[in-house]
């Protein structure tokens, strides 16, 4: 990871496209202009791309030619000042390549790319527009290539603010898993968090925020002479594409630290076989050299087995070639031979692509061997880069002979490096991006357009139908974990400290996005504990695939980040950057919830700050604004029970934001599946059911107003047979406190399913709720048995 690759032509264009795929907030909007076109055309018509138009019950039908397909609308008057959001259902068999050009003449300046499901189902897409005026028409290109289109509808709405993207949602998180590959793993000398170091030191991973670890394998130094190396601790990538043949002996006390690890929930792991050369031109191999090739291949299947007898999930392939070929004269050290060839990439720049194919489909049978279900993680496989970046000489061909052999279960994981640049903010330091204005925005439809790409990119390969098999998409993310767990030294808040859209792309991959950093140092002495937005992340993957558990008793003593919790948050809007870029990052005053130490409480507040730096009061929308943990799932036919204790500490000023906590549904806004209680001063008190947007609201007929300060405890109980429940609100400390309340009441409205507890800010569309008038309470035991 020393140098970078800019990124791909393809993926410039698609700057114009930064804001597609977004969801509107809760806002009102006015429909400009709507065309349903099972009624017909209505004034729309087609350049001579566009073959066999005709009007069906479905709407139009049509066949499109390349090179330029277009349709074009009627005139149409847009209110001034408005954002435009351009809505049409279409399904598709042609590429995926569809763009919108509106105004009064077309260019590409004034157009909006979009990317087209060509499965020939129906989809609905959003593409935002800028403000027009009177007098504009649009053009649409449903694609570049040519295929079959149906087109329903097309629907121009305005807004007098800009719609926002979405972030990502729990759904999209589930069974993803984030691995950490940093450079912490080989670098920092005995703190490095190398197999031994996690064998001897147990507790490393009770902090580590991800789901899984590239682990960098170290062979112990007393092999280094015994394999005819300087003395010196070697890792295993170093050798595993060199002509040093690794003994079983060797690998054993690797194999035995890592089956020593309590892993807990990082369970995706992945051995570093990256392509480097350790040996400075000792052992180098010859590939078209069958003995050499024998030994390069034993390495392979050694590594196998080690990650077979290890549990651990695979590899993790760079395949970016950072040292050359490097041959010693005969004499030996140190000189080497001035005339063989110098700037060779090791290992894959010498030869053929024919060699390199063989030896790709020989290296990956040694691999499935050992390890038949072996998940190899590639930073860079088949794309334009690979064709042509000079590093990347070789990886074509090598990979088109993996791909030749790979059988069933294997699986290789498209990790594209360039992902890793998405959602970084403007003036970011990388070696591509240091100053750029406008940065690289996590937009959605950067991480579609690449996930488009990547299976787009089947046709370079040797075997198409083979890749869309073998192949899953992933994508990669840069983050450093600022300010948790810098380097000793580094300032906090810099342009270097920074990180990519994570949560955007564990949303758009198949199963696994890597993670990079390069000032990240897990693995000091004294870790400041555990960074809550990357652990909430992690927890909201479902990894272990035992979250969901049926009974739960919180009491806070710990961070409950630990154990399971999770809040939502926009990965871009967590305290990003000023121009001076010296702020810190990741600040938990960019969210709501924080766990205090000394109170043994999750602190809630009644506010949400956005903007670059939190300097502004959010308005909420029909984002999910959470801090929960997952539970068995509490249907209406069933019995459960829970309860909350909290303190209130201000019962602020704001009712249409109250106070919320109970039960929810992790894909639903509260509005239309949630069991809370709802405190909106210090006088009302509500159990709220919501089920399928039908509201039952039942007032907790308070003795005395509630009181600042003194700890309430909360409970409910529902019996599904009779599908009534009982819900009692009193003083935790006081069984005869004057704000007891106990009432029965029914449930109607049809089945309901909750399947996480915790606490909630309002997320209807109100006004934001400044600091002064939100209220601030304290959670300190949470309970749930079903």
């Amino acid at each position: 990871m020393q140098r970078r690759i800019p990124p791909t032509h393809a993926l410039t264009l698609l700057a114009t496209a930064a804001l597609l795929l977004l969801s509107l907030s809760a806002r009102s909007s006015t429909q400009v202009a709507y065309w349903d076109f099972k009624r017909g055309l209505q004034g729309w018509t087609a350049n001579s791309m566009i073959t066999n138009l005709r009007v069906t019950s479905e709407g139009l039908v049509m066949e499109a030619k390349s090179p330029d397909p277009f349709l074009v609308s009627p005139l149409i008057d847009c209110p001034e000042g408005q954002y435009l959001t351009i809505t049409l259902r279409m399904r598709s068999n042609a590429d995926f390549g569809g763009q919108i050009y509106f105004g009064s003449a077309f260019s590409e300046q004034d157009s909006r790319a979009f990317i087209v499901e060509s499965d020939a189902k129906w989809h609905e897409y959003t593409v935002p527009l800028s403000p027009q005026g009177k007098g504009i028409r649009l053009r649409l290109d449903p694609c570049h290539d040519s295929g079959k289109i149906y087109l329903s509808w097309v629907r121009i709405e305005a807004n007098p603010e800009p719609p926002r993207e979405t972030w990502g949602s729990p759904k999209e998180l589930r069974r993803k898993k984030s691995i950490a590959a940093g450079q912490y793993g080989t670098n920092g000398g005995e703190s490095a968090v190398t197999s031994r170091y996690l064998a001897t030191h147990p507790n490393f991973l009770a902090t580590f925020p991800y789901d899984g670890y590239v682990v960098p394998a170290l062979i112990d130094v007393e092999w280094s002479e015994k394999l005819g190396l300087p003395r010196r601790p070697y890792f295993l990538h170093e050798l595993l594409w060199t002509g040093v043949k690794l003994p079983d002996e060797a690998v054993a006390p690797i194999i035995k630290d890592l089956k020593s690890v309590k892993w807990g929930s990082v369970t995706d792991n992945f051995l570093n076989v990256s392509m480097n050369e350790g040996t400075r031109g000792r052992f180098i191999p010859d590939f078209t050299d069958d003995h050499d090739w024998a030994i390069v291949e034993h390495n392979a299947a050694t590594a196998a087995r080690l990650c077979r007898e290890a549990n651990l999930k695979g590899f993790w392939l760079d395949t970016e070639q950072y040292g050359n070929y490097r041959w010693r004269t005969e004499s030996g050290v140190p000189e080497f031979d001035p005339k063989r060839p110098a700037n060779l990439k090791f290992p894959l720049g010498k030869d053929t692509p024919e060699t390199l194919r063989k030896r790709g489909a020989q290296w990956i049978r040694a691999v499935q061997r050992e390890l038949p279900a072996a998940k190899i993680i590639i930073t860079f496989a088949w794309s334009d880069d690979t064709n042509g970046y000079g590093p990347l000489k070789g990886v074509t061909p090598f990979l088109n002979g993996v791909l030749d052999a790979i059988e069933a279960p294997g699986q290789l994981i498209h990790g594209f490096e360039n992902t890793f640049y998405f959602g970084q903010g403007a003036g970011t330091y990388n070696v591509v991006n240091d100053g750029r204005a406008e940065g690289y925005p996590g937009d959605r439809a950067r991480y579609l357009f690449a996930k488009m790409q990547i299976r787009n990119w089947r046709n370079l390969s040797s075997n198409p139908k083979k890749y869309d098999k073998f192949v899953k998409t992933g994508m990669a993310a840069w983050v450093e974990d600022d300010p948790w767990n810098l380097w000793s030294g580094n300032a906090s808040g810099t342009k270097i400290s920074l990180w990519s859209n994570l949560q955007l792309a564990l949303a758009y991959s198949d199963e696994y996005v890597w993670v990079w950093s390069e000032h990240t140092k897990y693995g000091q002495p004294e870790t400041p504990g555990m960074n809550p937005f990357l652990a909430s992340l992690a927890n909201q993957t479902f990894n272990t695939g035992k979250e969901e558990i049926p009974n739960l008793t919180e009491d806070f003593a710990s961070d409950p980040l630990a154990r399971g919790w999770y809040f939502d948050f926009d990965m871009l809007a967590i305290g990003r950057k000023n121009p001076a870029h010296q702020v810190t990052l990741m600040s938990p005053d960019a969210v709501p919830y924080r766990w205090k130490r000394e109170n043994r409480a999750l602190s809630v507040s009644g506010t949400w700050l956005a903007g670059e730096h939190g300097e502004k009061f959010a308005s909420p929308t029909r984002q999910r604004r959470r801090y929960t943990h997952p539970v068995q799932p509490a249907k209406s036919a069933e019995t459960f029970k829970f309860s909350f204790d909290f303190r209130i500490n201000t019962f602020g000023q704001a009712p249409s934001n109250p106070i919320t906590l109970g039960l929810f549904h992790s894909d639903s806004p509260i509005n239309r599946q949630s069991l809370t209680l709802q405190i909106r001063s210090s006088r009302d008190a509500r159990l709220v059911v919501q089920n399928n947007a039908q509201a039952h609201e039942f007032a907790l007929p308070l003795k005395e107003a509630l009181k600042a300060n003194s700890v309430y405890r909360f409970t409910l109980e529902y019996q599904g047979k009779s599908k009534r429940l009982q819900a009692e609100l009193k003083s935790a400390t006081d069984a005869e406190a004057t704000a007891k309340v106990q009432k029965a009441v029914p449930i109607t409205g049809g089945t309901f399913v909750f399947n996480e507890i915790g606490v909630a800010l309002w997320e209807g569309s109100t006004a934001a709720t400044a600091k002064e008038s939100a209220y601030e309470y304290e959670l300190v035991r949470v309970t749930y048995d079903k």
